[in-house]
């Protein structure tokens, strides 16, 4: 073996091996399948340190099954049909979507997406992902597109899906609309104005631009100050129309004056009273994000709310101005603050199953379980059925035309699935007699296809599909932020469709933060990207940062932690080297050496207590297990038994080979690179499996201890470290030579280990002043 352990040679040698011996490849063939629904990684720019985090987690949990014997279903997916692609390829070349015009805009996406698509397989194939390659899918391939379109027309045969002209969340920058669960809570600083309106009402609010689309006032029925007010018409100051004032009991009279003006639309309060009290409808601003109606026509709204309070002052409407920081719903792609129009959307209708969504999200099994409380606060709170339109260009089209003499919907048939309504046509006349078309031109939100991601693994629909085979998968795993958005959805979509949990457990993984505590943001400027980190240090190294957190925390960079999995590579190499020279030739017969027996114990319980932490998902916990046990072995017992393995003594030798192969094997799933090749150097020949990540877990019961030898061994142990600590304390070198070392207790034949380990001439029965802790045992040393 080399001196050093080369991972820039080794890395993608070792990947070319992995992937011409099909070593991750899932057998169809077999059973006992253990499937991953891993999250496809939304194509939006460079990869950065917090993704590999991410993957990494769910990457050891598979080597892990892998080697427990699972024929483990891997795949890996790209989810590149969604706005975060498209506001990508704007940003890159400065030009909208509309700009480009719809053809022209769709081939320049294809484009970029091949190409940022070899981008991050190559980066995540480097990481060490152990998937199976041939189970690459994309959300915007045709076979994707079938099952996405199909689950739509199925949901339209249920009666789950309708289009309905509503009020909408809509983002005025990403030109679309959005829903519930795109929304984000965002502090802002904004002046509070307080506006008089006739019969000494007064008015707070944060959005005086929204004036002009006042349709009525509302105060509490049972509020003393404005009862002899209500059903009373006032104008609306600067506009002069006339508004009603009504009574309601969701005004809260604390807040505020007690007194709020409903206009179309402010938030989602305005939108429940203009339902309840069938309210005049007053848009004024446009999908453009700016005012179209009154004087104020054409300003942005920031522009509009600044004149409109000047406007006010100068009529002498304004009583004060406050300015607070107040909460407002802002898009989480682009951070803008939200507005709501009314638009024709497709909806799938689910708000009358949120009993049944509870239910099923505590069937599955929630690592950790604090998780689901995320996910049915989330369920708890959801107000509107799930809005699956979206105005962009690049994405997966409805399988819909409407047409054109009497305006009804024709769905394709499923057996024409994938449709591009823009250039396919219906098979048939619509009822009314008409056989002309016109294309639904919207196309369907990315989660609407991503939910479906256990069914696409399964190939749903498909004459060659295997859902009998990996649905429901075994797990998922996913970070904690997309629980409203890709747990909850999934759920929604695997109970619609097949009346099952989509997966046993969900693993829900945290965020890789910058030091400071921050999620990596490109804007931030506190990106810290992989690739730097994996030439300096390896992939190894970096996985061993990923590593270092609980399941569901965030963890913060800190380079100190790549460096301490460096020395641990550097550690296992160079042990292994000592083996290749010194340990290679030896006879698999059992040792009744007493420390051979406690170390051999020590691993049998190491081996227990690291499946239990994989098997409970606690990575973290099973890595720390593994790696104290190692380096005990490597600093103590390797040590210790030198001089025997130097006497090419047989039971130190098997003793020294047995627990490092096992080590290894434990340490696999989080460090792939140096373990492969440890194995392929060192055990390969021995063992006759082609790579040590289809090598057998380990197990307790394969490790056979003689228990009083293992007991001595113990007490043996201990007095070694003892005299070994007095060496240190008195400032002599390790290996220094002690003349006699005196033990107030005979320990027998076994002295010969505390002789040989600590480079002892005499050892003497006597009585010793210095205590072996936790023995029973005292001895002094002379030089």
């Amino acid at each position: 073996m080399e001196p050093r352990f080369n991972f820039a040679e080794a890395e993608p040698r070792l990947r070319k091996f992995w992937e011409s011996e099909k070593v991750y490849a899932f057998d169809r063939k077999k059973g006992k399948v253990y499937s991953i629904d891993t999250p496809p990684p939304t194509v939006s720019g460079d990869i950065h340190l917090g993704h590999v985090f991410s993957y990494s987690q769910a990457e050891f949990i598979a080597r892990y099954k892998r080697m427990r014997g699972y024929n483990v279903f891997y795949p890996f997916g790209l989810d590149n049909n969604g706005l975060p692609t498209e506001l990508l390829v704007e940003k890159k070349y400065g030009k909208t979507a509309e700009q480009y015009g719809r053809e022209g805009f769709i081939e320049l996406m294809k484009k970029e997406v091949k190409e940022y698509n070899q981008q991050y397989l190559e980066l995540y194939s480097r990481v060490g992902l152990s998937v199976d390659w041939s189970l690459l899918y994309e959300t915007i391939n045709d076979n994707v597109q079938r099952i996405s379109q199909k689950s739509f027309i199925d949901l339209y045969a249920m009666q789950r899906i309708y289009r309905k002209k509503d009020p909408v969340l809509f983002c005025p920058k990403c030109k679309t609309v959005i829903s519930q669960m795109e929304l984000q809570d965002t502090p802002l600083k904004s002046k509070l104005v307080y506006i008089k309106f006739p019969e000494n009402i007064t008015i707070a609010t944060s959005r005086p631009e929204l004036l002009p689309a006042c349709v009525a006032l509302f105060v509490n029925p049972n509020d003393e100050r404005y009862r002899s007010v209500i059903h009373k018409k006032i104008k609306v100051p600067l506009f002069g129309n006339e508004v009603e004032i009504l009574a309601d009991t969701s005004i809260d009279p604390n807040f505020g004056t007690g007194a709020e003006m409903c206009c179309t639309f402010g938030d989602q309060n305005d939108i429940a009273l203009y339902k309840t009290y069938n309210l005049p409808l007053r848009m004024i601003i446009g999908q453009e994000g700016v005012i179209i109606a009154d004087k104020y026509k054409g300003m942005k709204i920031r522009d509009a709310r600044a004149r409109i309070i000047e406007d006010l002052k100068s009529g002498g409407f304004v009583v004060k101005e406050e300015g607070p920081e107040h909460t407002v719903n802002t898009h989480e792609r682009c951070g803008t603050e939200i507005e709501f129009i009314v638009k024709e959307q497709w909806y799938i209708r689910y708000l009358d199953l949120k009993d049944k969504f509870i239910e099923f999200g505590r069937q599955v099994n929630w690592y950790p379980s604090i998780m689901r409380v995320i996910y049915e606060n989330w369920v708890n709170g959801l107000k509107w059925d799930w809005s699956i339109s979206r105005q962009r260009f690049f994405g997966v089209y409805f399988p819909v035309w409407y047409c054109k003499k009497c305006g009804e919907p024709m769905l394709a048939d499923e057996k024409d699935l994938p449709v591009n309504p823009f250039i396919d046509k219906p098979k048939t006349n619509c009822s009314c007699g008409s056989n002309e078309f016109e294309p639904e031109t919207d196309v369907m939100d990315t989660w609407a296809t991503s939910s479906l991601t256990p069914l696409i693994n399964s190939n749903w629909g498909s004459k060659k599909n295997y859902v009998k085979k990996i649905f429901p998968m075994s797990m998922r795993a996913q970070a904690h932020d997309i629980i409203s958005f890709w747990a909850f959805t999934t759920i929604v979509k695997s109970y619609l469709h097949m009346q099952s949990i989509p997966w046993k457990d969900i693993v829900i993984s945290g965020h890789g933060l910058d030091p400071n505590g921050k999620s990596m943001h490109k804007h931030l400027g506190n990106v810290t990207y992989p690739q730097p980190l994996f030439d300096k240090y390896g992939v190894d190294a970096v996985r061993y940062w990923a590593s270092s957190s609980i399941l569901g925390d965030d963890n913060r960079f800190q380079e100190k932690e790549v460096v301490t999995g460096a020395k641990l590579v550097t550690k296992l190499w160079n042990l292994a080297r000592f083996l290749d020279m010194k340990c290679r030739d030896y006879e698999d017969k059992e040792s009744d050496n007493p420390i051979d027996n406690f170390v051999l114990n020590k691993l049998k319980l190491t081996i227990k207590e690291a499946t239990e932490a994989f098997d409970s998902y606690n990575y973290f916990k099973a890595r720390t297990i593994v790696e104290n046990f190692f380096w005990e072995f490597a600093n103590d017992y390797i040590e210790f038994a030198k001089k025997r393995i130097y006497d090419n003594e047989n039971g130190a030798k098997r003793t020294a080979n047995k627990v490092f192969y096992a080590v290894i094997k434990m340490l696999a799933p989080f460090m792939p690179y140096v373990t492969e090749e440890i194995y392929l150097n060192l055990f390969k020949q021995r063992e006759n499996v082609k790579s040590i990540h289809i090598a057998a877990w380990p197990k307790p019961k394969e490790i056979r201890v003689n228990k009083d030898a293992a007991k001595r061994g113990k007490l043996i142990n201990s007095v070694i470290l003892a005299v070994r600590q007095n060496k240190h304390d008195r400032q002599m070198a390790l290996n220094a030579p002690i003349f006699e070392l005196t033990l107030n207790k005979d320990l027998g034949a076994d002295v010969q280990d505390i002789k040989d380990a600590m480079n002892i001439s005499n050892i003497t029965i006597g009585k010793g002043d210095i205590k072996a802790q936790g023995t029973g045992i005292k001895f002094s040393v002379k030089k």
